[in-house]
């Protein structure tokens, strides 16, 4: 019977070892699982976050060009009010306004949807370190098992070797 010879303080030990690898280990995995839920969360938030930009930035674009028009028309009724449709330079004052306007709409539009971009691929970085932190967690989860494991054979080991 391999008791006797161990001895109860040996077993006790053992078991300590055993036990407070298992609590970290646990430990770690809760960790680990939280990791992993805030990594997930994470991500949810910037693809809704950027849904969200590109929506006001197209909606923004609409109102923007329907501005456009009606900035175009009053350009229009001045000039036909004025008897200078005639000339070329109320042509020319149109087309650099209706450019002007347009620049101005592709520019503010193409920079809300980078902001999008941006908001998506940062979601994804933070998310992906979330995730390798999860990972660090459950590897030190493992690490932890094997630690109160080998704590155990340990102490079992040394009260049970021949005594010189």
């Amino acid at each position: 019977m391999l008791i006797p010879i161990m001895g109860f303080a040996s077993i006790i030990s053992a078991a300590g070892a055993l036990a407070s690898g298992a609590v970290q280990a646990s430990a770690q995995r809760q960790q680990s699982a939280a990791y992993r839920e805030a990594a997930d969360n994470q991500w949810k938030l910037a693809k809704r976050t950027a849904e969200t930009i590109t929506q006001t930035a197209l909606e923004n674009q609409r109102r923007s060009e329907r501005n456009a028009r009606m900035q175009l028309a009053s350009a229009r009724a001045d000039s036909a009010a004025g008897n200078l449709l005639q000339e070329g330079s109320v042509v020319r004052r149109e087309l650099d306004l209706a450019t002007r306007l347009e620049d101005e709409i592709t520019n503010s539009t193409n920079a809300a949807l980078q902001d999008a971009n941006d908001t998506r691929l940062q979601g994804w970085y933070d998310r992906r370190k979330l995730l390798q932190q999860a990972g660090t967690s459950e590897n030190n989860s493992r690490v932890s098992l094997l630690s109160g494991a080998v704590g155990a054979l340990g102490a079992l080991a040394s009260n049970t070797s021949p005594k010189q």
